[in-house]
């Protein structure tokens, strides 16, 4: 059986970036010989619209979004908390389906950011909501700037 990774939608080539850009893994072709892809985009799925204002952490970082002791504001001041919570339910759900054997986020966002995220304008050490809550999941993330594991 093919090993399978779930993949931030905007590392996979789709323009799901609040810009409406997409960031494509540097290794994409890679990844797509080692295994299905699983596209999901924790911020679509949470019901947040292409383009949207750019978000960041108010009070902490994803793990304190997950505890009701930071929020998640955008652009133009308003709480998005609530669909950043939603996106990351639902991302677990998708886990939980596909059983995946890696997850490769994109490093510094406010949904998928695994060691560095904007809280109030600066980059801090931290994780983002969706990655928060899967990481007691026990599979692997990691995001595009790390080395591959597998091949």
């Amino acid at each position: 059986m093919r090993r399978v990774f779930l993949i931030s939608a905007c590392l996979a080539g789709i323009r799901t970036r609040y810009d409406g850009s997409s960031r494509p893994h540097p290794r994409l072709a890679e990844l797509a010989e080692l295994a299905v892809l699983a596209p999901a985009c924790p911020e679509i799925l949470g019901g947040m619209g292409i383009p949207r204002p750019r978000c960041r952490f108010q009070g902490g970082d994803g793990e304190k979004v997950l505890r009701g002791l930071a929020r998640v504001m955008d652009a133009d001041g308003h709480d998005r908390t609530s669909a950043f919570l939603k996106g990351a339910e639902e991302v677990r759900r998708i886990v939980e389906l596909i059983e995946p054997h890696l997850i490769v986020f994109k490093e510094g966002s406010p949904s998928c950011g695994l060691r560095r995220v904007d809280v109030e304008g600066r980059k801090e050490p931290g994780w983002g909501v969706t990655t928060a809550l899967l990481m007691d999941l026990g599979i692997p993330v990691i995001t595009e700037e790390d080395p591959l594991p597998y091949g």
